[in-house]
C-alpha cells in the first residue's frame, strides 16, 4: 500500500481554499495519539512549521455556526452569532504584535500578548467627596442604595476618599470607564449630586441620587469586548480576532479560554513520520 495515499484526501502537495461549518469532534482537542479527524490534519498541514494549531473543545451558549477555512500558510476558525462573527482564530507563521501588551500565558513555550478594548458588564459609580460632610454624605449613600443593578446589570457604588485632590480623583475614575459623583457642601446639604461620564450626555449637576441613576439607566454603554490575543510559539502564532458585543460579549474571555484551545500539531507530525506517513510533500 502507499503510504502516501493511505491517509486519504489529506496528504496533498498543495493545499486549495476550503471552507466548511464544523461539527463538534471535526477539529477537536483530542489527543492525536487517540485518534484524530482530516480536518485537524488539513490545519496541521496549512502551517507546516507551527508547534500548535487551533481546536474547540465544546460550543458555548449563544455560539452560532463554526466555519472551518484552510489555504496554504494558514488555517481560520469563524466563531459566528447572529451571521456574523465574533470570534476568529486563525494560525500563521507569525504574527505582528506591535502595541499588544504581554501576559502570563501559564506554559513555557507559549508567549502571549492582549491588545483588547473592554467594555464590562459591571456598572461601576464612584464617588468623590469634597470634604468631611461630603464624605459622610457619600457613606449614608452607598448604605441606603445597598446592593443595586442598573438594565439587569451589577452596579458597584465605591467612595475615593484619597488625598488626592478631586479633580485627579475624578480623572483617574473617568480614565476607568466610571461613572463619578461628586459631592461638596452643598450636594451634602440638599441630598445632590454632580454627575460626571465620558459621555457628556450623562453629566448634569445638582441632581437627586435617582435622578442620576436614571440618567446612567438611559445611557449606559452596550457590553463589548474587541481586539486581539496573540499566542506565539515555535514556528507559529495563533491569534484571537475579538468583535463581540452585548450578551456573547459578557462571558467572551472566560468562554474564549475554556473551549479553545491549543492542538499539538508536533506530536500530529511525529506519529505520522513514525508511521511512515508524510503529511507534507517535499519539493
Amino acid at each position: 500500500m502507499n503510504r502516501r495515499l493511505a491517509l486519504g484526501v489529506v496528504c496533498v502537495a498543495a493545499l486549495a481554499a476550503g471552507c466548511s461549518n464544523l461539527g463538534l469532534g471535526d477539529l477537536d482537542c483530542t489527543p492525536p495519539e487517540r485518534g484524530f479527524s482530516s480536518r485537524n490534519i488539513l490545519t496541521v498541514q496549512a502551517v507546516p512549521t507551527a508547534r500548535y494549531t487551533p481546536c474547540i473543545d465544546e460550543v458555548r451558549l449563544g455560539w452560532g455556526d463554526i466555519v472551518w477555512n484552510v489555504r496554504k500558510g494558514e488555517a481560520q476558525l469563524d466563531i459566528l452569532g447572529a451571521f456574523s462573527p465574533f470570534l476568529t482564530v486563525t494560525v500563521t507563521p507569525s504574527c505582528d504584535t506591535t502595541g499588544a501588551d504581554e501576559v502570563p500565558s501559564g506554559r513555557t513555550d507559549i508567549a502571549r500578548f492582549e491588545n483588547v478594548t473592554a467594555r464590562r458588564a459591571e456598572i461601576h459609580i464612584t464617588i468623590v467627596p469634597t470634604g468631611e460632610q461630603p464624605a459622610a454624605e457619600a457613606h449614608r449613600l452607598v448604605l441606603q442604595l445597598g446592593s443595586l443593578k442598573l438594565d439587569d446589570r451589577p452596579t458597584r457604588i465605591t467612595i475615593d476618599e484619597s488625598d488626592l485632590s478631586a479633580a485627579v480623583r475624578v480623572e483617574q475614575a473617568l480614565s476607568a470607564g466610571h461613572f463619578v459623583w461628586i459631592i461638596d457642601e452643598l450636594d451634602a446639604d440638599e441630598g445632590t449630586v454632580e454627575m460626571r461620564s465620558r459621555d457628556r450626555a450623562v453629566a448634569g449637576s445638582r441632581m437627586s441620587p435617582g435622578e442620576a441613576l436614571d440618567r446612567i439607566e438611559d445611557h449606559v454603554p452596550e457590553v463589548s469586548y474587541r481586539g486581539y490575543w496573540y499566542f506565539v510559539f515555535d514556528g507559529g502564532c495563533i491569534t484571537y480576532e475579538f468583535k463581540a458585543s452585548g450578551t456573547v460579549a459578557e462571558t467572551i474571555e472566560e468562554d474564549a479560554e475554556d473551549a479553545l484551545d491549543f492542538y499539538p500539531a508536533y506530536r500530529l507530525r511525529e506519529i505520522a513520520e513514525g508511521a511512515g506517513y508524510q503529511l507534507v510533500e517535499e519539493g
